[in-house]
């Protein structure tokens, strides 16, 4: 009993992502092109990760991507599709090498894109 009540109390930790990125203002860096670009950077190894969580983006990335977001919130879901519409749209050429560097056998396509297309 006292380790179901352990395993209860722990559960959301292990299964979800940090609380602290639901607080993160998507649409302030997607407004920003300098900060966006900066992000990019960061997770496709090109640049530093010297913006808020970015190095925290950049492990969990893969995973995420994998998973079609299965540990994220509501908020994190909404910013993330966000996220990826924005750098589908206006930056096809780095939108391909995430694809590249993070699927590259296109094992998660199907299933990451109808994550993103969802609207809930």
């Amino acid at each position: 009993m006292q380790a179901l009540l352990v395993v209860a109390l722990f559960a959301p930790l292990v299964l979800c992502y940090d609380a602290k990125y639901d607080a993160i203002d998507v649409d302030k860096i997607l407004g920003d092109d300098k900060m966006f670009d900066t992000y990019i950077a960061c997770m496709l190894d090109k640049g530093p990760c010297s913006l808020e969580h970015s190095a925290d983006f950049r492990q969990l990335l893969p995973e995420v991507i994998a998973t079609a977001c299965e540990k994220c919130s509501d908020k994190q879901k909404s910013n993330l599709r966000k996220s990826v519409k924005a750098l589908q749209e206006r930056k096809p050429a780095e939108f391909k090498e995430f694809r590249e560097k993070f699927d590259p056998k296109g094992e998660y396509e199907e299933k990451f894109a109808a994550f993103v297309l969802e609207t809930k």
